[in-house]
């Protein structure tokens, strides 16, 4: 049994686990709520009914993550997306670095033309001359 306390839930309530280890997402209904007192104190454990089963099982907190609405399982999922995906864009960035030898793009350069000359020539990152006027 689980020593990490759990909220009260609702007999009936939906809940979202995330197996550890795993990743998916699986739906269960909260069935029945048992509540055992002891000489050491007061428990109560949370039976659950997982999608696709007949079979009531106690809810381990341990054994998976838990949440009580979509919206907040949702954020979870999209945070966890997007960490991994920053992760693989930077490893993918610095290995390119030290395959390639390839260099940050330089800041792109601004330019200032005097406020009396209608038109200038810009020399551009790829060695273009270009012509620019002013209106």
């Amino acid at each position: 049994m689980s020593t990490t306390a759990l909220p009260p839930f609702k007999v009936g309530q939906v809940i979202y686990l995330i197996p550890s280890g795993e990743r998916r997402v699986v739906p269960a209904q909260v069935t029945e709520e048992i509540l055992r007192r002891t000489i050491s104190g007061t428990d109560t454990v949370w039976m659950i009914q997982l999608a696709g089963s007949q079979k009531g099982v106690p809810l381990d907190p341990d054994a998976a993550e838990y949440y009580i609405n979509v919206d907040e399982l949702r954020q979870t999922l999209i945070a966890r997306s997007t960490q991994q995906v920053n992760s693989m864009i930077d490893r993918v960035e610095e290995s390119a670095r030290e395959i390639f030898s390839v260099v940050d793009d330089p800041p792109p350069q601004t330019f200032e033309l005097p406020i009396n000359e209608q038109s200038a020539t810009v020399l551009l990152s790829d060695g273009t001359r270009a012509k620019v006027r002013i209106p």
